[in-house]
């Protein structure tokens, strides 16, 4: 219930920021038109749209197995996704700043199985237990954008900065038959994590129909974003302790951006051409 609600409140916040934006432009538009004036006097582009991104897993910074006498314990990413309003703010033909409101659901996946006294993994037909977890977050990233214009319509853009991330709550899963019970739970190392981002991608400007970008991006917080237990909740010797697994919550992205329609021309694009 409580990530149902969050998630509502989010995509209201995100709603909310769009059309007051957007409302903005029309308005500014409507009152004064666009001249050549104008558009020498304009200091800062805005412009604004919704963003999607495609979480890809990867084990990068963590320490993802355990072994207790013939016991594996285990956590790892999966796919998962981000999505929100991206803002930014144009200053020059080759320098903007991006920033905005972010949502982002990681997916996780604690596993239980056999090893040998080696500590090495066996046969997956020998696993005991295996329970997919969501860990909830926001994002608010602050990013220098540099442009490489490639051609009329096209731009090159690279980004480089920070992001503060949120996380409202801890995460646990009970799970277990009749012959053995774990507990998977994850213990967050903070409210508020900083985080390094950096993103490559390219853009297409329509006339009329907005901005089209497509590329990707690499997101590496300054800590482990929770730590991953699994516990044996029953007598059996090996493995009753909790396995303490770091999860340091860096991710690569696909991301697909639209901007809509400014209402304006941007005059470091104008004067590039």
């Amino acid at each position: 219930m409580l990530k149902v609600r969050l998630r509502i409140l989010f995509i209201f916040l995100s709603l909310f920021l769009t059309v007051f934006t957007l409302s903005a432009q029309k308005n500014k538009k409507i009152k004064g038109g666009v001249t050549g004036d104008d558009e020498k006097k304009q200091k800062v582009f805005v412009t604004i749209g919704p963003e999607i991104n495609l979480i890809i897993p990867t084990d990068f910074g963590a320490r993802p197995d355990k072994f207790a006498q013939d016991t594996m314990f285990k956590w790892y990413p999966n796919f998962s996704y981000r999505f929100g309003a991206c803002l930014r703010f144009d200053f020059s033909r080759t320098f903007s700043l991006q920033t905005g409101l972010f949502y982002i659901s990681r997916g996780y996946t604690s596993k239980v199985g056999r090893a040998d006294l080696s500590a090495n993994p066996v046969d997956i037909v020998e696993e005991y237990y295996s329970r997919d977890l969501s860990y909830i977050g926001f994002e608010i990233p602050i990013m220098g954008l540099f442009y490489v214009q490639l051609g009329k319509k096209w731009f090159m853009n690279n980004a480089v900065g920070f992001s503060v991330d949120f996380f409202p709550s801890s995460i646990v899963s009970l799970a277990g038959d009749s012959n053995i019970k774990y507990t998977s739970y994850g213990g967050r190392n903070s409210w508020c994590i900083p985080s390094l981002k950096a993103a490559i991608g390219f853009e297409y400007r329509s006339e009329n129909s907005g901005y089209f970008y497509l590329g990707g991006q690499f997101h590496r917080p300054f800590i482990p974003i929770f730590s991953g237990f699994i516990e044996r909740t029953n007598g059996v010797p090996y493995g009753f302790q909790a396995q303490e697994i770091p999860q340091s919550g860096t991710y690569f992205s696909i991301d697909f951006k639209y901007f809509f329609p400014p209402g304006k021309k941007n005059k470091w694009t104008e004067d590039a051409r």
